[in-house]
């Protein structure tokens, strides 16, 4: 058997609302949809998401697809080996299309071996996945009513968007926490938006509100500025932006700067590498929490694939996938108070919708980290002074 193709499908997703966060307003989620073909008729489905599709296309088509065509895909090492050398000095990009075609080469694998993937990632350590619920930035009574209904579907952890207005933010949790009651878990990320003293500052105002987690407070590469918010706060921090591969995760623990990573494997270039930094926060004492990058049911799933296989993850995990208007699965997920079930079928488990091309572009430019000039002239700094 060998992979005879290899088809990459851009599709855009939108949301049921506008979704302001710290760094601008969403409005769709934006994904690459892989198809490994093999010339037995087997198909691997994988996922790119990340800050530009275009050219995550770009990669797989152009300086992917060569490498794939005509290798057998049991050779998960070899292959994923070759494609990581060959983005050596460009990795930064590299590893949100090789993330896609981790998933697409384990789906691929684990279909032929007639099991789930999670079984090519530790075996079932858990057989349900818990998500929280998601609110981004908005008036303090319209997120908590939000809240509500959140609860009301039976979540018990809510991830809230921080990061414009310190005095707005703290209305907002403070409303959030009267419409839920005190046994909801809150956590707040602010997308690296704050300065250390700002974050300090903010942080502390929160916390009297009883915050589970804070992630990513200050800008990505201030491992040290992490460090000082950790020991200056009473609520534990998680590194988003700054821990998205194995040597980062490395560089926070040796500054002991936060108390968990939020791993994502479409940055880190896919199941395999997210499980490794998993692996190392596990020997090393540290909490795991998925995060989103907006993605589709297929990497939604994958990453639940990773979290069913660890003995970590003790958090309610990230999706967006609350808000979109559809999906790109025939049979799309299925959250029962707040909670995914995974299934023994083999692979991933999953197949594409029949109208799936009815979400499909032929390019897909969005830029997702700033808002529309004509509803609001915003341009976000990280590290802002507030």
């Amino acid at each position: 058997m060998f992979i005879k193709d290899v088809i990459t499908t851009p599709v855009l997703i939108p949301f049921k609302k506008p979704a302001k966060w710290s760094g601008g307003t969403r409005k769709n989620a934006p994904a690459l949809i892989v198809q490994l073909i093999t010339d037995e008729g087997v198909i691997g489905y994988g996922e790119c998401v990340g800050p530009t599709i275009s050219t995550i296309q770009t990669i797989v088509e152009k300086e992917f697809k060569p490498f794939l065509i005509g290798k057998d895909p049991m050779q998960t090492e070899l292959i994923l080996h070759q494609l990581e050398e060959y983005i050596l000095n460009w990795s930064q990009i590299g590893y949100y299309a090789l993330a896609g075609i981790d998933i697409a080469l384990l789906d691929l694998k684990a279909k032929l071996l007639n099991t789930p993937v999670y079984n090519l990632l530790g075996g079932l350590y858990r057989k349900e996945v818990s998500f929280s619920g998601y609110l981004f930035i908005d008036d303090p009574l319209v997120n908590a009513k939000e809240a509500e209904e959140i609860v009301a579907q039976g979540y018990d952890e809510i991830k809230i968007k921080v990061g414009r207005d310190i005095d707005l933010d703290t209305r907002r949790i403070q409303e959030i926490r009267r419409a839920v009651g005190p046994k909801v878990k809150l956590r707040i990320d602010a997308n690296q938006i704050w300065s250390v003293s700002s974050a300090i500052k903010a942080i502390n105002r929160m916390a009297e509100y009883d915050l589970q987690l804070v992630e990513q407070p200050i800008p990505y590469y201030d491992i040290d500025g992490l460090a000082t918010v950790s020991q200056s706060v009473p609520v534990p921090i998680t590194a988003d932006e700054s821990c998205t591969t194995f040597d980062t995760a490395l560089r926070l623990i040796e500054k002991r700067a936060v108390a968990a990573f939020t791993v994502y494997p479409s940055e880190a270039g896919g199941l395999l590498k997210a499980k490794q930094i998993v692996e190392l926060a596990n020997s090393c004492g540290i909490w795991c929490v998925t995060g989103s990058w907006a993605e589709t049911g297929i990497a939604t799933l994958a990453n639940a694939h990773l979290i069913a296989a660890s003995r970590n993850f003790p958090f309610a995990n990230d999706t967006h996938y609350g808000w979109y208007t559809s999906d790109v699965l025939k049979n799309p997920l299925s959250f029962r108070n707040g909670k995914l079930a995974l299934s023994d079928s083999p692979g991933l488990g999953v197949e594409l919708a029949p109208d799936f091309n009815g979400l499909a572009k032929e390019e897909i430019r969005e830029m997702v980290f700033y808002d529309d000039e004509s509803a609001e002239n915003y341009q976000p700094r990280i590290g802002m002074l507030l």
